[in-house]
C-alpha cells in the first residue's frame, strides 16, 4: 500500500491528515459539542477585520482567547490573547489562517489514541500531558527557576512571556508554567491506559461513531480533574489524523525499543484500517507533493514561531 493511500483510514479529513490539511477542516467533521469554540481567521484578511473579529469572539467567549496556526504542530505559533489589549498586538503577529478558539481554564490535559478496525473502535492509549512546574526557593526569580528546570528549552518563551519573570516565588510555592500540551513545549507525557473506564470509553466512541470516515487518530482534551475526565466529562482541544503519535509512547519509563514497539503497533493498525477502506473515492496528490507541502507547512510554523520568538524579546 503506498504512503498517499494511508489516508484512506480517514476520508473525512483531507488527505487524512497525513501532514497537511486545515486543522479547522478536521474539526468540522464531528459533532461540535465537546469541542472549544473555535473559529479561522483567513490569512487574506485584513487586520482591522481580525481585529474586530476577535473583538467580536471575545464578546461572546471572553477573555483569554487561544490563537494558534491552522496547520499547527506542537504548540508552535501559539498565541494566548489576555485582554482587550493584546488584541491589536496579537493580529499584527500572525500570518497565515489561524484558528481562534475559546481558552479552558481545566489544567488536566491527556491524549487519547483511537482506532477502528473492522467496524469495532478501540482506545489504544491514553496520555497524561504533565506541563512544567517549578518550586519556589524565596530567592530565585521565575526566568531563574525555570532555566534550571530539566526539560527548559529555549521554546519556552512561547508560554514564559504571559508571567513577570522578576518575580520571585516564596519558599515552597508551586507554580505551572505552560498551558501548551506538547512535549516540544516542556510536557511530560505518561502512559496511562489502565486508567480507561466504561464512561470515558463511551463517551470517545460516541463522538466517532457517526462519523464513518474517520478511524485512526489521537484526541486532545481537557479535564477539570482526572476524576472528571474519566466520568467522560472534558472539552476537545484538536483532533489528529493519520500523522498522529501514540503519545503514550514517550513515557520515560519505557525503553526505546519498547517505545518503538508502541509505534510500530500502531503503525501496522493504520496500514490495516487504511486497506480495510481502500475503495473508498479520494483525489490524492503523489507522495512527492504531499512531502513538499510537508515540508513547506514545517517551514512556515519554524518561521512563525522564531518570529514571535523574536518579537517577544
Amino acid at each position: 500500500m503506498s504512503i498517499p493511500s494511508l489516508a484512506k483510514a480517514n476520508a473525512a479529513l483531507n488527505h487524512g491528515e497525513i501532514g497537511i490539511g486545515s486543522k479547522f477542516h478536521t474539526q468540522q467533521q464531528f459533532d461540535q459539542q465537546l469541542f472549544l469554540p473555535t473559529t479561522v481567521l483567513a490569512a487574506d484578511l485584513p487586520v482591522a477585520e481580525k481585529i474586530s473579529a476577535i473583538h467580536s469572539f471575545a464578546t461572546l467567549h471572553h477573555y483569554p482567547l487561544i490563537l494558534k496556526p491552522d496547520i499547527g504542530l506542537v504548540g508552535k505559533g501559539l498565541i494566548k490573547i489576555i485582554d482587550e489589549q493584546s488584541i491589536e498586538r496579537s493580529a499584527h503577529k500572525i500570518t497565515g489562517n489561524y484558528l481562534l478558539q475559546k481558552f479552558t481554564p481545566y489544567t488536566f490535559e491527556c491524549g487519547i489514541f483511537y482506532t477502528r478496525k473492522l467496524g469495532r473502535p478501540k482506545i489504544t492509549g491514553i496520555n497524561q500531558k504533565h506541563f512544567p512546574t517549578v518550586m519556589g526557593n524565596g530567592k530565585d526569580n521565575l526566568q531563574q527557576l525555570a532555566q534550571q528546570h530539566y526539560r527548559y528549552t529555549h521554546h519556552w518563551a512561547t508560554f514564559l512571556q504571559y508571567f513577570d519573570l522578576t518575580q520571585v516565588p516564596a519558599l515552597g510555592e508551586k507554580i505551572c508554567l505552560s498551558f501548551i500540551g506538547s512535549h516540544t513545549m516542556g510536557c511530560k507525557f505518561t502512559d496511562d491506559t489502565h486508567w480507561l473506564t466504561a464512561e470515558l470509553e463511551a463517551k470517545i466512541f460516541s463522538l466517532f461513531e457517526n462519523q464513518p470516515n474517520f478511524n485512526f487518530g489521537r484526541l486532545d482534551i481537557k479535564a477539570e480533574s482526572k476524576e472528571a475526565m474519566l466520568r467522560g466529562e472534558f472539552v476537545v482541544i484538536e483532533v489528529n489524523g493519520v500523522s498522529s503519535l501514540p503519545t503514550h509512547m514517550f513515557d520515560p519509563d519505557y525503553s526505546l525499543i519498547e517505545a518503538y514497539k508502541i509505534f510500530f503497533k500502531h503503525g501496522k493498525d493504520l496500514v490495516d484500517i487504511a486497506k480495510e477502506h481502500r475503495h473508498v473515492k479520494m483525489d490524492l496528490l503523489s507522495l512527492g507533493e504531499i512531502l513538499k507541502r510537508v515540508k513547506n507547512n514545517q517551514n512556515q510554523l519554524d518561521q512563525l514561531h522564531m518570529d514571535l520568538k523574536s518579537q517577544q524579546s
